[in-house]
């Protein structure tokens, strides 16, 4: 397999998260920082809302940056006990249904945040959701957002260590999540007349068995595409990701999943589709 640029005379970065979830940098940060980055088309897919993409559209307008933006969304979804992440790409973000579904995940998230508070005051950690809140612009409160400030507070040396200790399935304060589901996702996304992207397939920690399960059951259950290209993959990764799209007749999406400059890839810095997958923008009008 050759791996060359023939598929994107662009730069495409379709998975980037901003301040309206668990990024570091405001909408118009991420925006500027894609535009210095040299990308042409950027999706800003934060975690169950989009109310970072009115900011994002404004800056572009504002500063006369030619620089195409997609609307997406990044929904938290549950399959076989594993969270499992559904991009949504050129959604309509007016659609009422869409509304109303992210406003379900969102309260899941606060519920599921002040469960994580409780225990994690059970363990001597006072007011866990009040600080974690400072760390989050928006409405929505992660465990990123925890772990920031259990390691700005050093209750653990780096995030990775946050979430060993407390945050993770093994962790002192884990707490189940209670997302939707895939097929619910899909549905969503395509109500609000996106594209369906399972997100980072190689990330979950799965066999090559498993990991085709799971992609085969987001093919039956209507998805469109699937990263091929994604954050801190090896080329072997790049390759079998390739190989499973084509088997399943998936097009072929990419994204840094951006979300600071320490843990994650740079925007646009993702390695370029390989040539033998059709990529997810080959229809989009320009």
């Amino acid at each position: 397999m050759t791996i060359t640029n023939a598929n994107q005379a662009s730069v495409y970065d379709l998975h980037s998260h901003t301040k309206a979830s668990d990024g570091i940098l405001t909408p118009a940060q991420v925006v500027q920082r894609a535009v210095d980055n040299l990308v042409d088309v950027l999706a800003i897919t934060d975690h169950d809302t989009v109310k970072g993409l009115n900011e994002a559209h404004q800056y572009i307008q504002d500063k006369n940056l030619s620089i195409r933006l997609i609307n997406g969304v990044e929904i938290s979804t549950l399959w076989k006990n594993t969270e499992i992440h559904i991009v949504g790409l050129n959604i309509d973000i007016d659609d009422s249904q869409l509304d109303v579904f992210l406003h379900h995940q969102e309260q899941c998230r606060i519920e599921r945040a002040l469960q994580i508070s409780q225990k994690l005051k059970k363990v001597g950690i006072e007011n866990a959701y009040e600080n974690a809140r400072n760390y989050a612009q928006g409405d929505i409160v992660s465990r990123a957002h925890f772990a920031r400030f259990l390691v700005d507070n050093g209750y653990a040396k780096d995030i990775k260590r946050a979430f060993k200790k407390y945050l993770g399935k093994s962790g002192y304060a884990y707490v189940a999540p209670k997302w939707s589901t895939i097929d619910e996702a899909i549905n969503i996304i395509h109500q609000a007349k996106g594209q369906a992207v399972l997100a980072h397939p190689s990330r979950y920690d799965f066999t090559a068995t498993k990991m085709q399960t799971l992609i085969h059951y987001f093919k039956e259950q209507g998805g469109d595409a699937m990263e091929v290209s994604q954050s801190r993959q090896t080329l072997e990764a790049l390759k079998l990701l390739a190989h499973f799209a084509n088997k399943f007749d998936l097009l072929a999406s990419q994204g840094s999943d951006f979300h600071d400059l320490n843990n994650y890839l740079d925007l646009g810095k993702t390695q370029p589709l390989p040539t033998n997958v059709k990529p997810i923008w080959y229809n989009w009008s320009t």
